[in-house]
């Protein structure tokens, strides 16, 4: 293959602009894959959290204690926000 002066003359520009493609490519591969990673251990955790409540629901079926609601899947809603919950039992 015979180059010529002119397609020499593109060569640094064309090269800087496969290498910035490539560098976003893989920069966003890597933000890609860690967001499938925090979807993973958000199922994983989810799964830990029913299995216990289930766990924790049983023996609270036999000590005539009232079970905890599992809440909806978090997928069906739009966002997310940060909750705090203040809980205080009040002695009379």
């Amino acid at each position: 293959m015979v180059l010529t002066g002119k397609r020499s003359e593109k060569g640094p520009a064309c090269w800087k602009r496969r290498v910035k493609s490539e560098y976003t490519r893989l920069r966003q591969l890597k933000r890609f894959r860690r967001a499938d990673e925090v979807k993973t251990m958000f199922n994983s955790n989810r799964q830990k959290i029913n299995d216990r409540t289930d766990v924790l629901n049983q023996e609270w079926k036999t000590r005539r204690i009232q079970p905890v609601h599992i809440m909806t899947s978090v997928s069906s809603l739009r966002g997310t926000r940060e909750v705090t919950i203040y809980f205080s039992i009040a002695l009379h």
